[in-house]
This record gives structure tokens, C-alpha cells and sequence, in this order.
């Protein structure tokens, strides 16, 4: 097996059964050979390619469609890369390989499409079994920065309740019908205390149910008491 002069091995397809199909991606020729010949030895991973180079990644990401590419964080234009993988195959995973681990790195390699990580501070003796938990949908952090994370969730959910509309205001109507089903009337009751169709009561309803942004009649209820009634 001999290098091209870019120094990018390609390795040969091998009926690996069940073995994680790897592509190992790092600047660095040393590194990206040394972690390849370590991630090699593993009867639960195949590494079928090592490169360098964001052209080279994703030409081989490609080509070779591998269930992960292993990348150095400290690529030039990773983020980028990351972004392209998974834009052209969704489904190769991503690790991201000597993070320097933080709430903030995490979270900007996550929001560009990174599927896990392996922190600078990771032993070689774990990489292996870090890889399998990461292709199996499970992540190892430290407790800073879950705290991170959930501190951003926190403020995520905040923003996004702050941009949803509120209840709309009802007609007259609506609001008389809303009051009649917090009382506890059936639609045909309401329709009969107002002399209009029961077609054209549960109209009213779904409208009011609508504007205030609730799905149940048990939730008008709630919305009508915590409110001063409409004149």
C-alpha cells in the first residue's frame, strides 16, 4: 500500500462484516497515519481511508460514503468541511478529534453538523471505545459543559417562546360562546342557548380554540379564568 505524492492513502475495500467504516482526516500526515494505524487494530473498526485537506475530505467522504469521518479540529476550515459532509451525505457521521473541550467549542462544532467529539485530553487507550459510543448516539462530556449546554437550551427555549404570537383577540361572539364552554356547555347546549346552528357553535369553537393558541375546551376554561371577562 503506497501513498499518492498529495500523501492521501486509499485503502482497499475489505469485507469488514459489522466494523465501522472510517475515514481519518487530519493536515497533518504523522498524525492522521499514527491514529489510523492505533483506530486499525480494532476488530470493531475499519479504517478505510486517510487524508488531509478539505478538498481531499470531501472528495473522499464521496467516494468511499464511510459511516464516519474522524477530523482534527484543528483543520483549516473544519467547520466548513463538517458543513459540507453533511450537506452531500447526510448520513456519515462526524467526530471531531482533539477538541479542546467547552460548552462554546462543542456547541459551534454541534450546530455545524458534528455528531460527537474527542476532547485534546482524551487517552489513545479510549479512543476506540469513545468512537463505538459516539456511532451508537451516545456522548461522554464533563460536567461543565453539560451545564453549558443546558444553560444554552434555556436560553434557545426563552428566545423562541419570546417570538411566538399570543392569543389573538376574539369577536364578541367568540368570546361569549368561549365563556359558555368554560362554563361547562356541550356545543349543542351552546347552540341551543344562542339560537344558532350547531354547525355554526363548532365554527366558533375551533376559531376560538385558534386565536388562543390552545387545543382542548378544557384550555378556553383556563384561558377565560385567568382573564377578566369581556364586556
Amino acid at each position: 500500500m503506497t501513498p499518492s505524492m498529495d500523501g492521501t492513502v486509499y485503502l482497499p475495500e475489505a469485507n469488514n462484516g459489522c466494523r465501522l467504516r472510517l475515514l481519518v482526516a487530519s493536515d497533518v500526515r504523522f498524525v492522521r497515519e499514527s491514529l489510523g494505524d492505533i483506530l486499525g487494530k480494532s476488530d470493531m473498526i475499519s479504517v478505510v481511508g486517510r487524508c488531509g485537506g478539505a478538498d481531499q475530505v470531501l472528495a473522499q467522504s464521496q467516494a468511499l460514503q464511510p459511516d464516519m469521518v474522524l477530523l482534527d479540529a484543528a483543520a483549516p476550515g473544519g467547520l466548513s468541511t463538517v458543513r459540507q459532509i453533511r450537506a452531500s451525505s447526510a448520513g456519515i457521521l462526524v467526530v471531531v478529534f482533539a477538541l479542546i473541550e467547552s460548552a462554546e467549542t462543542v456547541l459551534t462544532w454541534t450546530e455545524a453538523g458534528a455528531s460527537g467529539y474527542i476532547s485534546n485530553t482524551a487517552a489513545t487507550a479510549d479512543i476506540v471505545a469513545m468512537i463505538t459510543e459516539i456511532s451508537a448516539g451516545r456522548q461522554a462530556c464533563s460536567a461543565a459543559v453539560v451545564a453549558g449546554l443546558l444553560r444554552r437550551m434555556a436560553e434557545t427555549a426563552a428566545v423562541s417562546r419570546s417570538h411566538e404570537p399570543g392569543p389573538q383577540a376574539l369577536t364578541r361572539r367568540e368570546a361569549e360562546i368561549a365563556r359558555l364552554v368554560s362554563s361547562g356547555m356541550s356545543n349543542k347546549e351552546i347552540a341551543r342557548n344562542l339560537r344558532i346552528s350547531l354547525a355554526t357553535t363548532k365554527s366558533h369553537v375551533h376559531s376560538a380554540l385558534c386565536k388562543l393558541r390552545v387545543q382542548r375546551r378544557g384550555q378556553i376554561a383556563t384561558w377565560m379564568h385567568a382573564r377578566p371577562a369581556e364586556s
